[in-house]
């Protein structure tokens, strides 16, 4: 597709026959910069991208997920707006306000639109969550892929359990912070060398297993892999390993860095958290894996939970930064349908964060407003074009008929394959809960 790029001017509704794309880029006045593409055939929606975490330093609008995704969109007849925030890292305070500036922008520069999709995918479907939430004026309909919608801190004190199980068991003597995390760099290089070590021997493997299964890490996340069989708990704990050798020291470190920075301070602990209840509330499959590893390494998982529990505990030292974090959370009560959707396998932002989501839904009597469905793939948002451009076509009929279609798997996968190439992999699901759930904000 042809792009005319157009900075500064105002663009109407493209001729039907103006084979053209046009494009508008600007900067709002916080800094921020704006995209727009505009196809020559434009159905009336504007889909409102909000991007996900970016680590920088370079720091460019976007308007959606991939140059494929935003093609394919486009030749659907819709118009593309996303925005770049403010700055880099987490950006879920600036980034509400910059949306809503994004949209007044178009309808200025182009034209008011006929219907408004916010979408966005990991940070940027948190905050797409957030503008379902909070922007009724402004926003039809909401999807929201790979979201943290259990909030903040609930999501980083399951990696704050993980990284305490970790040097617990693996690194008694070891000093490493869990939180107030300053020199990512070293800290990060500590947990790649701890895992790295621990993945040598049966005992370091189970151990390894314990402390993914208190992230809830799924036991698919390796790309290009097969999914491992139910009982396959070698391969189960090789995915975990990867995992942890990867996102997790990631997320650990420099993530979780950063956030601090933002709120001013830590937002994780786990006084008063009992290791040996948490295990056994998790899910079977989860116990079953950690129950065969112990045995294989001869390795008694009552003392280890034993340890955990003797341990030195990770003190709520900044209230302050736990109820800012805490501002950023989804309410569960959308003023407009919202759609999730998420990857089984997803190794950053788990799928056991939309089960707190769900229930305040439910709770709060919007439970026909939400749709949460599932695509089979490892890893973070992990999508194929064809899933993308089905879940904004389901939400666009979901709009035009005021009745959501089927979102069975059937269904989404049969959408898919109507608009794409049939690469689309919808699934039935249903995720563990989420540990510790006396921290829902």
């Amino acid at each position: 597709m042809t792009v005319v790029a157009i900075t500064g001017s105002a663009v109407g509704c493209a001729d039907p026959a103006d084979a053209t794309a046009r494009k508008i880029t600007g900067t709002l006045p916080d800094g921020a910069t704006y995209l727009f593409e505009v196809p020559a055939n434009w159905n009336g929606t504007v889909l409102l991208y909000s991007h996900g975490y970016n680590p920088g330093p370079s720091n460019p609008a976007r308007d959606a997920g991939s140059t494929e995704v935003g093609e394919e969109l486009l030749g659907h007849g819709y118009a593309l707006a996303g925005g770049s925030y403010p700055g880099v890292g987490w950006q879920t305070p600036n980034a509400l306000g910059d949306q809503i500036a994004t949209l007044d922008e178009f309808a200025a520069q182009v034209t008011s639109p006929r219907r408004v999709i916010a979408w966005g995918e990991s940070m940027g479907g948190e905050i797409t969550s957030l503008l379902s939430e909070r922007y009724p004026d402004k926003i039809h309909g909401a999807i929201a892929m790979c979201p943290g919608v259990a909030g903040t801190v609930p999501w980083f004190n399951t990696y704050l359990d993980g990284a305490f199980t970790l040097r617990t068991l693996l690194d008694p003597d070891g000093t490493v912070p869990l939180v107030n995390i300053t020199d990512v760099a070293s800290v990060q290089s500590y947990w790649t060398q701890l895992v790295n070590n621990a993945q040598k021997t049966a005992q370091g493997r189970a151990r390894l297993a314990l402390a993914a299964v208190f992230t809830t890490l799924p036991t698919w996340s390796q790309p290009a892999t097969a999914e491992p069989a139910r009982a396959d708990h070698a391969a189960q704990e090789l995915n975990q390993f990867y995992s942890l050798s990867t996102t997790f020291t990631v997320f650990q470190a420099a993530v979780r860095a950063d956030m601090e920075s933002k709120v001013g301070g830590a937002f994780s602990w786990n006084t008063g958290v009992d290791y040996r209840t948490l295990f056994s509330g998790l899910g079977h499959d989860a116990k079953a894996e950690v129950d065969a590893l112990y045995q294989q390494a001869g390795l008694s998982i009552s003392d280890d939970l034993d340890a955990l529990g003797a341990a030195l505990r990770v003190e709520p030292s900044h209230p302050q930064a736990i109820a800012e974090m805490n501002e950023y959370v989804p309410t569960g009560s959308p003023q407009m349908p919202i759609l999730t959707v998420h990857t089984t396998g997803d190794d950053a932002v788990f799928t056991t964060l939309e089960s707190p989501y769900a229930e305040k839904v439910r709770a709060n009597g919007d439970a026909a407003l939400l749709r949460q469905i599932y695509v089979s793939a490892p890893g973070h948002c992990n999508f194929t074009t064809d899933e993308v451009v089905a879940s904004i076509q389901t939400m666009d009929q979901r709009l035009s008929t005021g009745i959501w279609p089927s979102t069975s798997p059937e269904a989404m996968n049969k959408r898919a394959a109507d608009t794409g190439t049939d690469s689309s992999h919808f699934v039935e699901f249903q995720p563990d809960p989420l540990p510790r759930p006396e921290l829902y904000p």
